[in-house]
């Protein structure tokens, strides 16, 4: 029945579409004022015409809940007179600050409640929403309706305990979604729970007979005890017909003691074979998850890479009988899982060896005709000679952290980048998870290291942060490795150190103009050879690249 309203009122709203286009001219909105003036005509057909910033004042939403009766399908519907029923085109525009705190609220978003209503093309930056019940920062509850082309940055949705917490329904892009489409939308966001509240995603929060299509996700899903429903793109995909083409990437879900339905995509899904039961199976198509890391407490059960369970709960299976008396179904096609985990691993196996400083090595008077060769190709055999004498100054600084600070200044008068070892080592050997150092063949340390994460080199290279859990490991706690490895590029580069954000940067700090370089103790010349080539082939693109035009 609920599912035969849906398509019914759907129907509608196409009809009601079809009237606009044939003479209805939108409304424009572009100030706060007239964004909040929608609540005059919650029915209008409105376009965005320039950026809007809400400056952080309390948000009163467009579109609140209210149910249309007093039967339990009348509660799911909303009614028409306090919902938003419009269309709402953001014409690509951004709309900033969103602050709602209601910690007691149902329904609470930019747009509260939305009732066979289209919204979308525009981005939501910098949104907070503090709600109790079905809440999100674009839209708290969306029934029958669209939500497309939405772009979330910066967004925070925190759920507070109440009367109906247990049923939750927390998201970025919508946090309750009935027979509605959310489609082409991304969020970063972070999402939190409180204890024994459910079905949180960054996406999407409870999703019942709503489709999720071609949306990203990125950010954190952080719940307390006793919580379930938990996903990267959404808590729950209950008798959705599909996701499709989602990817969830650099999310991290977090849950505590007693916790359950927990998913990269989704937490819980699925519907009968049986059409009758209008709760079709839902089909997981292409979709992603990258670098999705689940931390559980005591007690987890149900959680998979892709979607954590079908869903079953007894209480149900006992007082409604078939087909409820077993898990909902779901099929799952060409779904990928890449963790970054995965690949840190094998960046230290592909790394395996012991190296030296490659710089004073490769410059050595014995080298020389190695940098002219690949110099002449791109310079020309006249200028080769002086332009190789740069490339190899360039890289052959002894002043690092501070002192090339207050050497260098500004870089007007050139900078030189130190890419020895410091820190009283001459040798570094890669051995898996193992790193260690040597001085004239006596150890200076040795520790195991487990990745971390992602990290980036002032925005311009990035790499793989590993750590150590010795407590005495100083200078060598961190290891931030770019990708180069010997059968890739001839040699590696990589920086280590005690504190992280230094390590980011790269014209200040402990360790400001130094990017270590090593050449495998047993290179031979074809090795030296390649590395220089590579050296100047791609230092001299690049300044050909930033070269003004004559």
């Amino acid at each position: 029945m609920k599912r035969l309203t849906c398509l019914m009122l759907v129907l509608v709203m196409m009809l009601g579409a079809m009237a606009l286009a044939e003479g209805d001219a939108p409304i424009e909105i572009a100030t706060a004022e007239a964004l909040a003036a929608i609540n005059d005509n919650l029915s209008g057909h409105y376009i965005l015409t320039a950026d809007i910033d809400l400056e952080g004042a309390e948000w009163t939403l467009i579109g609140a809940y209210a149910p249309s009766g007093k039967s339990e399908e009348e509660q799911e519907i909303p009614a028409v007179e306090t919902a938003f029923t419009g269309t709402f085109d953001g014409q690509g525009h951004t709309i900033r600050n969103l602050v709602i705190n209601q910690p007691e609220g149902w329904a609470m978003g930019l747009f509260g409640c939305a009732n066979n209503a289209q919204i979308g093309n525009f981005t939501l930056e910098n949104a907070s929403v503090d709600a109790a019940l079905m809440s999100a920062d674009v839209v708290g509850y969306a029934y029958c309706s669209t939500v497309s082309g939405v772009m979330l940055t910066g967004g925070k949705a925190t759920a507070h305990a109440g009367e109906m917490s247990a049923e939750g329904m927390y998201g970025g892009i919508v946090g309750a979604g009935m027979g509605s489409m959310i489609e082409n939308c991304s969020a970063q966001a972070d999402i939190a729970l409180p204890d024994g509240t459910a079905n949180a995603g960054i996406i999407g929060g409870g999703l019942e007979m709503t489709s999720v299509v071609g949306c990203t996700a990125t950010g954190t899903v952080t719940a307390g005890n006793n919580c379930y429903g938990l996903g990267g793109i959404s808590g729950c995909g209950f008798a959705a017909e599909q996701f499709t083409d989602d990817v969830a990437e650099n999310v991290a879900i977090t849950a505590g003691d007693d916790c359950f339905w927990i998913g990269g995509i989704t937490g819980y899904a699925g519907g009968f074979a049986d059409e009758g039961f209008g709760m079709p199976v839902t089909v997981f198509k292409n979709c992603a998850v990258k670098n999705v890391s689940v931390t559980t407490g005591e007690n987890a059960d149900g959680v998979g890479d892709i979607v954590g369970a079908g869903f079953y709960n007894e209480e149900v299976a006992a007082a409604n009988g078939a087909p409820f008396d077993q898990p909902t179904q779901f099929e799952l096609v060409d779904c990928t899982v890449e963790n970054d985990d995965a690949a840190a691993a094998q960046l230290l196996e592909d790394l395996k060896g012991t190296y030296v400083a490659l710089f004073p090595v490769i410059t050595a008077p014995e080298y020389d005709q190695l940098w002219l060769t690949p110099c002449a190709a791109v310079v020309g055999e006249e200028a080769a000679p002086g332009v190789a004498e740069m490339l190899k100054a360039a890289c052959s600084g002894t002043l690092y952290g501070q002192e090339a600070v207050d050497a260098y200044g500004d870089g007007s008068n050139g900078t030189q980048f130190d890419c020895a070892f410091i820190n009283g080592v001459d040798q570094i050997t890669f051995d898996g998870a193992t790193i260690s150092g040597t001085l004239d063949g006596s150890e200076v340390f040795r520790h195991e290291y487990s990745y971390v994460g992602p990290l980036s080199l002032s925005g311009m290279m990035d790499g793989t942060l590993y750590e150590t859990a010795d407590e005495d490991a100083g200078e060598f706690r961190y290891f931030f490795m770019m990708p180069d490895t010997p059968s890739t590029t001839y040699h590696l580069e990589f920086r280590y150190g005690s504190d992280v954000d230094a390590l980011t940067q790269y014209n200040e700090g402990p360790y400001a103009y130094w990017l270590a370089a090593g050449l495998p103790v047993d290179a031979d010349e074809a090795m030296i050879e390649n590395v220089i080539t590579l050296f100047c082939e791609e230092n001299l693109a690049e300044m050909a690249e930033e070269a003004p035009a004559a």
